[in-house]
């Protein structure tokens, strides 16, 4: 393993949205347990992350330990961050190890099969909710993360929960037929780079983007129902507009991955939540793949894709 080292002495969250850091310096942070002296997960945050190396070092891959997040959510009944003063007194205003971490985004590049283009990450969240683990292309150029489908995630809280230690078979699973799977996400890039979407498909699907966040919303649960994730919330939609609207300057189509890797522009820790940052990424690439589907129709099923 070659790890790529952010060591800190301090921490500052009242300045910095997100504080980056290496792996000995988030293992030298304040451990949180319960009242039986057990992690309060089943497993502290550098466990979840070791158990993963582990699985890296069994199929003998080319990887780095990338980067480690943490995040403050502000939120007083479930902070993202807690700084014990008493351990500020003993070690120094500000230091790593008077700091309680609860929100922490890992990600770990494979270098095998890397291209100038493209390599593979597993990330890797740790928050309030729970553990959840992903693997996809990365954008090497712009460090965009990639989900291209619910398969390739799983997580030991939520809808689709599985045990802590089924989570690690799942990404035991994923690495043990790497290249099989890396092959068939690199086949769905190209087909979404083969998808052309004209002018008038483009302001239909940021219509459909602002449904899916409405619906989602809604006081009706007949309408949050049907939408358990929305690709973008309204602020990120507002600036996916923009940043669309520049892209076609002068040009008559988009490719569903450029449309795609716009939005990945989002899906990083100092701009999305830590627990919805992996869950709008597939839902974002869900809702552009049944669009696609739909798109040549000469009246759209917002309805079906909504849905699908």
């Amino acid at each position: 393993m070659n790890e790529l080292m952010t060591r800190k002495e301090t921490f500052d969250f009242q300045t910095n949205k997100v504080e980056i850091m290496d792996l000995p310096t988030l293992k030298r942070t304040h451990m949180e347990d319960d009242y039986e002296g057990n992690p309060l997960r089943g497993l502290y945050h550098f466990q979840a992350i070791e158990n993963v190396i582990g699985i890296c070092d069994k199929y003998n891959l080319n990887y780095d330990v990338e980067e480690i997040f943490a995040a403050h959510n502000n939120s007083k009944h479930l902070p993202g961050v807690t700084v014990l003063k008493k351990e500020e007194i003993a070690h120094g205003e500000k230091s790593v190890v008077a700091h309680i971490l609860r929100r922490i985004f890992t990600t770990i590049r494979i270098n095998d099969y890397e291209t100038d283009e493209l390599t593979t990450t597993i990330v890797l969240t740790y928050h309030q909710d729970g553990i959840q683990a992903a693997i996809g292309p990365c954008v090497k150029a712009c460090h965009n993360q990639c989900i291209l489908s619910a398969e390739r995630i799983v997580s030991n809280y939520g809808k689709n929960k599985v045990g802590t230690e089924e989570l690690f078979r799942t990404v035991d699973g994923w690495l043990s037929q790497f290249e099989t799977q890396m092959t068939e996400d690199r086949e769905r890039i190209r087909r979404l780079k083969g998808t052309s979407i004209n002018q008038r498909e483009v302001y239909t699907y940021i219509g459909l983007l602002t449904a899916l966040r409405v619906a989602h919303d809604s006081p009706d649960e007949t309408l949050s129902a049907g939408v358990e994730n929305y690709p973008l919330n309204q602020s990120q939609i507002s600036a996916f507009t923009e940043d669309v609207l520049k892209k076609m300057k002068g040009r008559d189509t988009i490719s569903a991955w450029e449309l795609y890797n716009i939005a990945t522009e989002y899906y990083k820790p100092e701009k999305t939540s830590i627990p919805s940052l992996v869950h709008q990424n597939v839902a974002f690439v869900s809702a552009l793949d049944s669009f696609c589907q739909f798109k040549d129709k000469e009246v759209i099923d917002v309805e079906a894709v909504l849905v699908s």
